[in-house]
């Protein structure tokens, strides 16, 4: 199936590019989501009209993204984690929704579909974790994720006097 592109789609082309597509991929997202139309002869017109201003509009959040891409220049991520004793698991995970919520709190201004991680959830304690964040179509920055150890050891169970259980003995007392 034919289609002309309204935006700049990595896999595809540029805005105003003609472009042969599977039918379901055109019909079910390109479509429905304003990043094409069908190219009759009105929507060619159309879009040799305004092709100037969705470039203009792409270019400019390009340059919104690349300025992103300088606010994220030296960041990166810690996390205070509990690691089980004699192992490097983690008590729980860190997940893709750990990382958005910490890069919200740290001011940046993306959404959970934005972010990945490479390696999936961290549920094991090492140095060399990644996220990756896409700002536009082919800009993207990755964060290094630092893990500390959180020292904090296992409150130990508190026991009375009244509460010690004496061991059990296999023989019967007679009474």
């Amino acid at each position: 199936m034919d289609i002309l592109l309204l935006k700049n789609i990595k896999s595809l082309g540029e805005v105003g590019a003609k472009v042969s597509v599977k039918a379901g991929y055109a019909r079910n997202y390109l479509i429905p989501n304003k990043h094409a139309v069908l190219p009759t002869k009105a929507n060619l017109a159309v879009v040799e009209e305004k092709k100037q201003e969705l470039i203009k509009q792409e270019e400019e959040l390009k340059s919104l993204a690349l300025t992103q891409q300088e606010k994220y220049k030296d960041y990166s991520l810690a996390f205070e984690v509990n690691v089980q004793e004699g192992a490097d698991n983690l008590f729980g995970s860190i997940t893709l929704q750990n990382i958005v919520d910490r890069l919200v709190e740290d001011g940046y201004d993306v959404v959970k579909k934005q972010v990945s991680l490479p390696s999936g959830a961290i549920k094991t304690f090492a140095e060399d974790y990644i996220a990756t964040v896409s700002l536009y179509a082919d800009i993207s920055v990755t964060i290094p994720i630092k893990l500390t150890r959180n020292n904090v050891a296992a409150p130990e169970p508190i026991l009375d006097e009244d509460t010690i259980v004496e061991p059990a003995t296999d023989e019967l007392k007679p009474e």
